[in-house]
């Protein structure tokens, strides 16, 4: 992730950080599951759309995580 994408976590509340970073990892370890290892490109595309879906107050791991895994095509 690049230095900028990395500073809009500044804006936003510890345990959403957290939450964000849990539906991240959980949504990447299912998607290569099923299709193998994800290019760093698409990691950065999928953070980078978590972080603005927390930005416009969406805060729930489940819709975080499920927005995750259908950003990349399976």
């Amino acid at each position: 992730m690049s230095d900028s994408s990395i500073t809009a976590f500044n804006n936003l509340q510890p345990i959403v950080v957290r939450t964000i970073r849990e539906a991240f990892d959980d949504a990447v370890k299912e998607i290569e599951q099923r299709r193998g290892a994800l290019p760093e490109c698409e990691r950065a595309r999928v953070a980078r759309h978590l972080v603005e879906m927390a930005r416009h107050g969406e805060c729930s791991f489940e819709r975080l995580r499920g927005a995750a895994i259908e950003a990349v095509p399976l």
